[in-house]
């Protein structure tokens, strides 16, 4: 038979739990407070390696979200690249950075395209997100192999703006030093 002596400790473990679970929801997580979801100056940043995208971390296998920039930073300068994640699809860009905006110039490697002898030196936004302005192309070099050509582009104007991006834990995406070679035989 049950008393009322028995009630006291059941109850005291329901209330308990109970209290926990409405606490459990509003203490947030270590996990929740991540550096990705808080505002950051790009030039204001330390030396250093980083990846920025325009979509938060996936938390997967993905290297990155959205469209990415991956960079080193020395001073002022910046070096890398921006571009999709496992794609082919990238520009590398170099200049200086002012708050969230790069400005400098780009390169871009294209495969297979028509040959000419010049390339449309007129602005143009090269993402769909219109983050990346470039102009004022010139064609460095073009190699055939076999039937196949890669020709470089470089663009004197670049203006990358990364305002609303999300800064990423480290860069996950290859190393700029593998994509970018600013030095090549004409």
């Amino acid at each position: 038979m049950l008393t009322m002596s028995n009630f006291l400790p059941m109850g005291i473990v329901c209330l308990t739990l109970f209290t926990g679970s409405l606490i459990s929801d509003k203490v947030p997580l270590a996990q929740d407070l991540q550096l990705t979801n808080q505002p950051v100056n790009i030039a204001s940043l330390v030396n250093g390696q980083y990846q920025f995208c325009s979509q938060p971390d996936p938390q997967d296998w993905r290297d990155g979200a959205g469209v990415c920039f991956n960079f080193s930073k020395t001073g002022n300068q910046v070096n890398g690249y921006y571009g999709y994640p496992h794609s082919d699809q990238f520009v590398c860009v170099r200049g200086i950075a002012d708050k969230n905006r790069i400005t400098g110039e780009g390169l871009s490697i294209l495969w297979d395209i028509p040959q000419k002898n010049t390339v449309d030196s007129a602005e143009f936004k090269w993402d769909a997100e219109e983050h990346l302005t470039l102009s004022q192309a010139n064609i460095l070099n073009t190699v055939n192999v076999d039937e196949d050509s890669a020709t470089w582009i470089l663009y004197r104007k670049a203006l990358l703006n990364l305002e609303g991006f999300y800064q990423y834990n480290r860069p996950r995406m290859t190393p700029v030093s593998q994509l970018c070679q600013w030095s090549f035989n004409s």
